[in-house]
């Protein structure tokens, strides 16, 4: 094999690995969004902090939408239920806690 053959081996190999690892990405994105309940747990962490999604969205537009995504495709739902009438403790787990208190302020 030629040197040039063996790099173009490498780089398919390479782009086959990356079409692999998208594709699982996508696919687990994709169950989650399906298996979830409708509910967004930001929605619910913003009136428990005494804001809302209108708030947020008008502190900081683009951030509250890049909130929303993290919150749909988080993989801690079960842990925020369990933890839903707790005012702390969420920083630990919560992709979307710095959002939060920068949007409730200090309380």
């Amino acid at each position: 094999m030629t040197t040039v053959g063996g790099n173009a081996a490498a780089v398919v190999a390479l782009l086959i690995g990356m079409a692999i690892i998208i594709l699982y990405a996508v696919l687990a994105a994709s169950f989650r969004i399906v298996r979830e309940d409708g509910r967004l747990r930001l929605a619910e962490m913003l009136r428990r902090e005494g804001s809302t999604a209108e708030q947020a969205f008008d502190v900081s537009g683009y951030q509250a939408a890049v909130a929303v995504r993290r919150c749909m495709m988080c993989s801690h739902k079960a842990l925020c239920d369990e933890r839903s009438g707790a005012k702390r403790g969420m920083e630990a787990f919560c992709p979307n806690a710095d959002f939060i208190a920068r949007v409730t302020g200090p309380r």
